[in-house]
């Protein structure tokens, strides 16, 4: 009965301590901090939605994160990219509302309202996405399967 009485408030303190670690840890950044972090991750959010459009799938596997790379090889990443039914709409429609949540010193959170193109649609339609952004030895990365997943696939028929 004892046991039972220290082990339950200890498990909620350590499933506390994980659920509240990154939002007691961005609050620890000063505003400068956090504004370098959104600024470098929206920056290379950026980067990779013009490497999109410009159809340059090998470059944006460079900005996978080690998790995605592992997983798909760039010539398999490249090839599904080409396939894809996830075409960007055209450049003043691509992206907008574009904005950062920090998450913690080496984690953000990019969303933004992106507009794709599907054939039989005759214009652009918006989708806000989420896309979850890592710093890793400097650079920020991205998780390549996000890219792959066309948001209109979760609309009800």
């Amino acid at each position: 009965m004892k046991i039972g009485r220290i082990v339950l408030p200890c498990a909620f303190c350590l499933l506390f301590f994980f659920l509240c670690q990154p939002i007691a840890f961005s609050a620890e950044l000063t505003v400068g901090e956090r504004r370098r972090i959104e600024s470098g991750a929206i920056s290379a959010f950026e980067a990779i939605v013009s490497l999109w459009k410009s159809e340059r799938f090998d470059e944006i596997y460079e900005y996978g994160d080690k998790i995605s790379r592992e997983m798909m090889p760039r010539e398999k990443f490249a090839s599904e990219m080409r396939i894809s039914w996830c075409v960007l709409a055209s450049s003043w429609e691509t992206i907008r509302d574009i904005e950062a949540k920090v998450i913690s010193p080496t984690r953000a959170q990019v969303k933004a309202r992106m507009g794709f193109e599907k054939r039989g649609w005759g214009e652009a339609r918006f989708f806000t996405q989420v896309f979850s952004m890592t710093l890793d030895k400097g650079e920020w990365r991205i998780a390549l399967h996000k890219l792959l997943h066309c948001p209109w696939m979760d609309l009800p028929p």
